[in-house]
């Protein structure tokens, strides 16, 4: 994923992590892709992701949606351990544009309502989606929580461009969680390396069970259209699709050695027709 052509990806600022990074593995995932799932001690992570439209230039990119899912369990009868840290290398296929597109700072979505957010950011909007988990607070019994995901193209700290997932939760008590992500490059097949480590004062207190997400977003500039996110598939000539390693991650929870796995996907050529997702 060249850098140059405004791909922005993901490091983060809050316990919700492994809901963002997982979009960002997804975010190029061929049609229907079946869920992974990975055990390693006393934990089992599943992930897995859609693309529309089903079918990708071999020349080229279009504007693609995708819709993404997950699930984190611990094998045991505890919460399943926080998330501590983040390695994910993407493949350089696919591109994720924000020039021209508006962004609503981190300082404008802190301490608000899903409503406040898009009231201050709705014109910066990339994606939405659901999130549970449970909130392990001390001396109190672990409690289930449920909210919504809304996701800005945003600024960070110090002006860099980023990610911004925004989580509201009204119980067990009105909650926000706000997510950071910054890039890094990787090298060869996987163009953009995302690292996250998610701070100790939120870790020891959320902890993620499942997640779904659909990003897409399609805006103007200057009378030019383009796609938040645009994806192809450059399969050789005479062949119908290709096959590559779409990521590389690894994941470090709390108590647990790190989680890691490569995701491989295959891509089918064609027109987009009426397949082309519609915004919103």
């Amino acid at each position: 994923m060249p850098h140059g052509r405004g791909f922005v990806t993901f490091g983060t600022t809050s316990a919700f992590t492994l809901l963002t990074t997982l979009c960002c593995c997804a975010a190029l995932a061929v049609p229907g892709a079946a869920g992974e799932t990975v055990r390693q001690g006393s934990l089992q992570v599943s992930f897995g992701g859609s693309v529309a439209p089903q079918r990708l230039p071999r020349a080229g990119t279009t504007p693609v949606a995708v819709t993404i899912r997950g699930h984190v369990r611990a094998l045991t009868e505890s919460p399943p351990p926080s998330l501590r840290r983040i390695a994910i290398e993407v493949n350089r296929l696919g591109v994720l544009e924000r020039r021209g597109l508006a962004a609503c700072p981190l300082r404008r979505l802190r301490a608000s309502s899903t409503e406040t957010a898009l009231d201050g950011c709705r014109a910066a909007l990339v994606g939405e989606g659901r999130v549970s988990g449970v909130l392990v607070l001390p001396e109190q019994v672990p409690t289930p929580f449920a909210g919504r995901v809304v996701a800005f193209n945003g600024t960070l700290p110090g002006g860099r461009p980023g990610i911004l997932a925004h989580l509201y939760t009204p119980r067990p008590a009105p909650l926000t969680f706000v997510l950071g992500f910054s890039i890094g490059r990787a090298h060869g097949t996987f163009g953009t390396r995302l690292v996250a480590t998610v701070p100790a004062r939120t870790r020891r207190t959320a902890h993620i069970t499942s997640f779904s997400l659909r990003l897409h977003r399609t805006y103007s500039v200057g009378g030019e259209q383009r796609s938040y996110l645009s994806a192809g598939c450059p399969a050789p000539a005479g062949f119908g699709g290709a096959t590559f390693p779409l990521v590389r991650a690894a994941y470090s929870f709390v108590g647990e050695k790190t989680v890691s796995d490569t995701l491989v996907r295959t891509c089918r050529v064609g027109g987009a027709g009426n397949e082309t997702p519609n915004n919103g």
